[in-house]
């Protein structure tokens, strides 16, 4: 059996600094590099170039990427406006709710205004009427007491009106005094003799009393 390591055929092989080196098949030859093939060369530049295919797909891809990018940042924009919009819309509602609540509050405020207004005036002239039967029971007071003759007669006129302040206005008033005077004569010059009676009534109840004498 033999020994021998197969040899490598004859032909051009890489060099340990980089260039190309002759082996005849049996030692290596100290011969210039032959120069490369037209061939060769060129083959070599078309592996360095980029085919048009590949140079189009990547400008389809570039073009992709940025329409891509373009419709992500459109919808960004979009989702942003109709966010905002949305916004918008719920201040506007509720700036428009406060502002109804606010004018039904005033228009409830005004309606209790007027309402308590015409409750004040019913009560004042329930009080201008009650005055005029303080003033109707103290002159069949002092008409009796004509006949009796404790005083003098005849009774012209009784006029009822209050005293120390009172006011059949002010309706935060619950007891009102009154001085009555009860004319029995004409002087002849605008103003009367007379004497003098008093009343009081209370509002709350509606109940007056009266006599002769001042307050």
């Amino acid at each position: 059996m033999s020994t021998d390591a197969p040899k490598a055929p004859a032909g051009w092989y890489p060099d340990p600094n980089g260039g190309k080196r002759y082996w005849d098949g049996e030692q290596w030859l100290s011969i210039p590099e032959p120069a490369p093939s037209a061939e060769a060369t060129d083959r070599a530049n078309r592996s360095s170039r980029q085919p048009r295919w590949s140079r189009r797909r990547t400008a389809w891809v570039t073009a992709s990427i940025i329409m891509v990018m373009l419709i992500i940042s459109g919808g960004i924009g979009l989702a942003l406006k109709v966010q905002a919009d949305e916004e918008q819309a719920e201040r506007i509602a509720a700036q428009e709710a406060e502002e109804a609540q606010a004018a039904a509050e005033a228009e409830a405020e005004q309606a209790e205004q007027e309402r308590q207004a015409a409750a004040d005036e019913r009560e004042r002239d329930a009080r201008d009427i009650a005055v005029t039967e303080i003033e109707a029971s103290v002159k069949t007071m002092a008409e009796e007491h004509v006949a009796d003759g404790i005083v003098d007669g005849p009774v012209l006129e009784v006029s009822c009106d209050p005293v120390d302040g009172g006011s059949t206005d002010d309706l935060t008033q619950k007891t009102t005094v009154f001085q009555c005077f009860v004319a029995n004569e004409d002087n002849g010059d605008g103003t009367m003799s007379g004497y003098y009676y008093n009343a009081t009534m209370n509002w709350d109840s509606g109940n007056f009393t009266y006599g002769l004498g001042q307050p």
